[in-house]
């Protein structure tokens, strides 16, 4: 399966999104909507949608605020960060579990792929806080760092494991293969939300010749 992950566009495009994907990521960082906006999103589609909201940009309140709001709207999963503040995750996670929100915990290396007892501690970890799923998305400056990344596949499951950077574009098509229960991509013409992600369109291709 494909998740669209939406960057920064006008909410009626977003919408348009929605309405004909399979399943969407909404970056609520990048969107910056309001709680009314928020609500009025997830409403009619939460089923198949993801509310993400990274840090920068709001405050952690904001953050949380956003987010329980996409949950109460009935969004499928929320993804939090597992190296983010006591507060946040606390706030979050027992609120999603209450509402029947699916969690994604998630770990981010925009630098390097760790060594891969690093990596299997992330997930143990996640998984002993309550994810249902557990994102795994490093930069990858080497052949090896890409096997490291590819063998979590054979010793855990409900995981989406992501190289970040050109070298590891090869992941993204690949993890729906090795087990990944979606991978993500970006809205045709619009920017991508990571480094070396494919557009759907250039995903589709790719997957007719695997």
């Amino acid at each position: 399966m494909l998740c669209l992950s939406i960057p920064a566009l006008p909410l009626a495009q977003v919408q348009q999104l929605v309405e004909k994907s399979e399943m969407v990521e909404i970056r609520l960082d990048l969107l910056r909507p309001t709680i009314e906006e928020v609500q009025q999103l997830f409403s009619v589609h939460g089923k198949k949608m993801i509310a993400t909201c990274r840090q920068g940009y709001h405050t952690e309140v904001e953050r949380a605020n956003l987010l329980k709001a996409a949950i109460d709207a009935g969004c499928a999963y929320v993804d939090l960060e597992i190296d983010a503040s006591v507060f946040f995750l606390d706030c979050l996670i027992p609120y999603a579990k209450a509402k029947a929100c699916k969690l994604i915990l998630s770990y981010h290396n925009y630098e390097e792929t760790p060594d891969r007892e690093s990596l299997e501690l992330n997930i143990i970890e996640a998984k002993a806080c309550g994810a249902d799923i557990v994102k795994i998305a490093t930069n990858v400056n080497t052949p090896q760092d890409m096997a490291r990344l590819f063998a979590l596949y054979a010793h855990y499951q409900n995981i989406i494991v992501i190289g970040m950077g050109e070298n590891a574009k090869i992941s993204r098509p690949a993890s729906l293969f090795l087990g990944a229960p979606f991978t993500y991509v970006s809205p045709d013409g619009a920017e991508a939300t990571a480094l070396g992600q494919f557009s759907e369109s250039e995903m589709r291709e790719i997957m007719r010749w695997m």
